[in-house]
């Protein structure tokens, strides 16, 4: 009965053109729903994280690349992270320069790993820090980074970049912005 009176009133043109929009208006609500509920992400490069699996389990690491898409490569959400194998010891006013310089030495190590297998921390790397970290990566290629004496090399910079970072950190809390990256260079208790 309604179809009837509604086919007498609107032409047959215009309820066509009234159901496109309709569907559109519909889709847009839609879009809208699901944008509401996405998750969005929160691992982005220069977060600190811990690693949660593996050799280096419950070492610290700066997450350099986010890969949460899969590939034909890698069928799994993947990142790349430098972290601190060994850590810097602690060091004391009484101690000459060459010891210092001895204990505050640490071991590095780059991975390409499942997403699934870090935990985020609520640090981030300081801009400045992240950028050189990421270019210093950069400039291997990442087919050479399959070649053990380039990754061997590349781990070399890094340590050095790191140590020196780490001997000119500032004093102060975690709560300064400049001092967070203090908790990178200090060992989990666990």
């Amino acid at each position: 009965m309604f179809q009837m009176l509604y086919s007498r009133i609107i032409p047959l043109h215009q309820r066509r053109n009234e159901n496109v929009q309709l569907v559109e208006n519909l889709y847009q609500i839609i879009k809208r729903f699901i944008q509401y509920f996405e998750m969005g992400k929160f691992l982005k490069p220069g977060r600190l994280v811990v690693m949660l699996a593996g050799r280096q389990a419950g070492k610290k690491a700066i997450l350099i690349k986010a890969n949460e898409e899969t590939t034909k490569d890698c069928k799994f959400p993947n990142g790349l992270v430098v972290g601190i194998q060994r850590y810097p010891r602690k060091v004391t006013k009484r101690m000459g320069q060459k010891q210092i310089r001895k204990r505050t030495t640490l071991k590095v190590f780059i991975k390409q790993l499942n997403l699934n297998h870090i935990m985020p921390t609520r640090y981030r790397l300081e801009e400045s820090t992240l950028k050189e970290v990421r270019d210093r990566i950069e400039r291997v290629k990442e087919s050479e980074l399959k070649n053990v004496e380039k990754r061997k090399d590349l781990r070399k910079n890094l340590r050095r970049y790191l140590a020196e970072k780490y001997r000119t950190l500032p004093a102060g809390s975690l709560a300064d912005k400049k001092a967070q990256s203090r908790f990178l260079f200090s060992k989990l208790r666990f």
